[in-house]
């Protein structure tokens, strides 16, 4: 028997579950039967899908990619290229063979369920999301001891469960607020500026922000979520006061994980199954079942009132909001590649607060890490790493170390102020970029310079 389909629709689940947090205490001359075995199954099942759901996430594992075909009588298809997916109750989903659905179809099934959703005529294109879901499908029927004179449907019944599952396009995008939350989240910290000459702001005071930032999720206890939740998580941008030295970069991004572990993340989940399970009011709950892999956007076609057609032509596929997860041999090395890298900062205005630049820079160093210097000065460059230039009350121009004996180093130069120029010249026989000299013409402007002893030159490599 086969139950894989691209489908509309879903059938959840009507029957009630075992308790995944119990197993069978199995002990001599006990008589087990259906109802054990079951349990025994629930636990052990109902445990990965805990380990997947809170420690790895959800969302596209490997494949599952979305394009569109267009062919020329039955018009544009969507296609789902095969692949594996985990869906936010933590279940496995693998889709084996590409999966397709024509459009046209589709939107003459659904058009009473379409048209109070678009003017007439349409005056933008109709959103439909692809969906994938996860379903048990009954398989491999087998006689069944059962009464005398029982119907032909009775006399059979399915020996196995096989893990299949169900495409779908839908009309509303499934919910998937956690990450929705986790990107939002992140959005907020990469706007905190990140120093290596001004103090961290009081860890407290920062902790305190990303609680004011989320603090409309905050204000009523885990056990009565919202009955209304916003459509934002972090709001605002982070003060623009707050700011972290790179040397408690870690100190402090650890706190801030620490408050979405503790705080944050049990106000955005919406689950059903496993350990403190919580959702708001108006969740769907065959949502925890799904995942999203793609929006279409569809140009409509009125034929007559309460009736639709769509173009033979392409559609654009948006993926940009799919969950997805990388594999822990791709983190893997890019951690270890990470390990030839410190990174640092250097964005922002003043105090304000900028965006939050990595940049890269060699673990070799020599010399003092950071040199102020004042204009008006003219000087050469030596031993120096980084370079704060201060043009208030004059020009500054140097002039960076010969190529010669220097190949792959790095250094970097800023202008933290208005007024007078701030000019890097290169040595005699060098360049830098391709010329003599260059100069950083406004404020918080700076370059990332590396030496090519080969070329003779110095290379931007950042600003």
């Amino acid at each position: 028997m086969s139950c894989s389909c691209f489908s509309s629709h879903t059938n959840s689940m009507t029957v009630a579950e075992p308790n995944p947090a119990k197993h069978v205490n199995f002990n001599v001359g006990m008589v087990l039967g259906v109802d054990d075995f079951t349990q025994e199954f629930a636990y052990l099942s109902g445990r990965d899908q805990w380990l997947a759901r809170d420690l790895i996430g959800y969302g596209t594992v490997r494949g599952l990619n979305v394009r569109m075909e267009v062919d020329a009588i039955k018009g544009p298809r969507v296609v789902v290229e095969p692949g594996v997916a985990v869906n936010p109750r933590g279940q496995l989903i693998c889709v084996p063979a590409a999966q397709c659905a024509y459009l046209k179809n589709w939107v003459a099934d659904h058009s009473e369920e379409i048209t109070p959703l678009v003017s007439s005529p349409p005056d933008s294109d109709l959103q439909l999301y692809v969906v994938l879901c996860y379903r048990n499908c009954p398989t491999d029927d087998v006689p069944i001891a059962g009464e005398p004179c029982r119907s032909e449907d009775k006399l059979m019944a399915p020996s196995r469960l096989s893990d299949d599952f169900s495409l779908e396009l839908r009309l509303q995008r499934p919910n998937q607020r956690e990450e929705d939350a986790v990107r939002d989240f992140m959005a907020w910290l990469k706007q905190i500026r990140v120093s290596q000459v001004d103090a961290s702001t009081d860890l407290e005071k920062f902790l305190q922000a990303i609680r004011d930032a989320a603090s409309v999720w905050l204000t009523s206890p885990l056990s009565s979520p919202l009955t209304s939740p916003p459509g934002d998580f972090m709001f605002g941008s982070p003060p623009g006061d707050l700011v972290i030295n790179l040397a408690d970069a870690m100190e402090y991004f650890r706190a801030a994980f620490r408050v979405w572990v503790t705080e944050l993340r049990p106000r955005w989940i919406a689950r059903w199954h496993g350990c403190a399970a919580t959702h708001i009011e108006g969740d769907a709950a065959g949502d925890e079942d799904c995942v999203l892999l793609a929006q279409l956007d569809v140009p409509l076609l009125p034929l007559s009132p309460g009736t639709w057609d769509i173009p033979n032509e392409d559609i654009p596929v948006n993926q940009n909001e799919r969950p997805f997860l990388v594999h822990l041999r791709l983190l893997q090395e890019w951690a270890l590649a990470s390990m030839a890298m410190t990174v640092g900062a250097l964005s922002g205005s003043g105090g304000g607060g900028g965006k939050l630049d990595f940049e890269i820079f060699s673990l070799k160093k020599s010399g003092s890490p950071i040199t102020n210097v004042d204009g008006p000065i003219s000087f050469d460059l030596k031993d120096e790493q980084i370079v704060i230039a201060n043009s208030t009350a004059g020009a500054v121009r140097m002039v960076l170390p010969p190529t010669a004996g220097q190949d792959g180093r790095v250094l970097v130069i800023k202008r933290i102020s208005t007024g007078s120029q701030v000019q890097i010249g290169a040595n005699a026989g060098d360049l830098v970029e391709g010329q003599a000299s260059i100069i950083l013409t406004a404020q918080n402007r700076f370059v990332q310079l590396v030496a090519n002893e080969k070329l003779k030159a110095w290379h931007v490599i950042a600003q």
